[in-house]
């Protein structure tokens, strides 16, 4: 994509009802031709207009100016009248005289405008919290270097200026205003993008009749838990200390896996009972799910990357791939951007 600048010339005519402006730049274009030796009708064709519009055209500059522009002989053709010449000659000396200016002008434009195309193409690094939605499309996607990791090192990894993006999710609502008000510190957002149900997976059947959560301190419970800094991780610390309930208690509190799949892996190997993760996941391996709720997952950048067809593209994707899952929900965006 180029830049082209060219300067805009018009004729201003002050009547008693209102102020008539005659644009003299693309009647000079008009004109030129005509001057070159080609018909009134050639020149349209050149414009792509019809000889008709052409004519219309040149007979209202004539009435807005009080003059003629054209000498008209029948069988040979049309030649410019003085004013014609006149106005013709002052757009190409003004044409001439700004040449350099504008070409100067242009090419200053031109690196602004290569530089957004080449951001805009530019692959981003985001790092987020697993999630398979997520993940499937980063995968549509030639824009994104996804690196999984937990919410706390997501959120970190943006803040340090190692990632462009970070996707993350937290268990309350009064989790998220504290980390708001971190990011804000270096003007970043956090935009909520799904809500997702998280829960107990337990093997098929249930065996062990696990329902609650301090069912996972019976001594015959093998349970699997996420990695430090996960977000799944924190959501559990949290429940934990509601029930006042020691995590030593719980057999394999230290066991731990990095995404939902590998916890759902573990219980349908037989080689755990039970882990906390998304009801998707569950429901794909046909393990049986205890609810615990939803939460709300966000995706955290600058005011910058918001504006990206390729981040507005992502959301997008997500969005509609949570209206159509189990266990998940769409997070209708507000108006005021295009990813709130």
């Amino acid at each position: 994509m180029r830049i082209k600048i060219t300067p805009l010339i018009s004729i201003s005519k002050k009547t008693s009802f209102s102020d008539e402006e005659v644009d003299l730049t693309s009647v000079a274009i008009l004109l030129r031709g005509i001057k070159e030796g080609r018909s009134l009708q050639s020149a349209a064709d050149s414009s792509n207009v019809s000889y008709r519009t052409l004519w219309n055209k040149l007979k209202a500059v004539e009435e807005s100016l009080g003059y003629s522009l054209l000498h008209s002989v029948k069988g040979h053709g049309s030649t410019l009248t003085d004013l014609g010449i006149t106005l013709l000659k002052i757009v190409d000396d003004l044409d001439k005289e700004y040449k350099s200016i504008n070409q100067s002008q242009a090419d200053r434009f031109q690196v602004k405008l290569d530089g957004l195309e080449s951001f805009d193409k530019k692959k981003w690094v985001i790092c987020a919290s697993n999630d398979p939605l997520l993940e499937d499309a980063i995968s549509k996607s030639n824009s994104f270097d996804l690196k999984t990791m937990g919410s706390g090192q997501s959120l970190e990894r943006l803040l340090s200026g190692d990632a462009h993006l970070a996707g993350f999710h937290v268990p309350d609502d009064q989790s998220i205003q504290g980390v708001r008000d971190r990011l804000s510190l270096k003007s970043i957002k956090a935009y909520p993008v799904m809500k997702r149900t998280q829960g107990l997976m337990v093997q098929k059947g249930n065996p062990l009749r696990i329902l609650k959560l301090t069912d996972l301190a019976r001594p015959e419970v093998r349970f699997i838990n996420r990695q430090k800094g996960a977000g799944t991780r924190l959501l559990l610390d949290k429940l934990l200390d509601s029930e006042n309930l020691p995590a030593e208690k719980i057999r394999g509190y230290g066991r731990e896996e990095f995404t939902h799949t590998a916890v759902a892996t573990a219980i349908l190997a037989g080689t755990a009972d039970v882990g906390l993760g998304l009801k998707s996941v569950a429901l794909e391996h046909r393990l049986d799910f205890i609810s615990w709720g939803q939460e709300t997952y966000f995706i955290a950048m600058s005011p910058d990357m918001v504006k990206l067809s390729a981040v507005s593209e992502l959301i997008r994707q997500i969005r509609n791939s949570a209206q159509q899952k189990i266990g998940y929900e769409e997070v209708k965006l507000r108006k005021s951007t295009k990813t709130e």
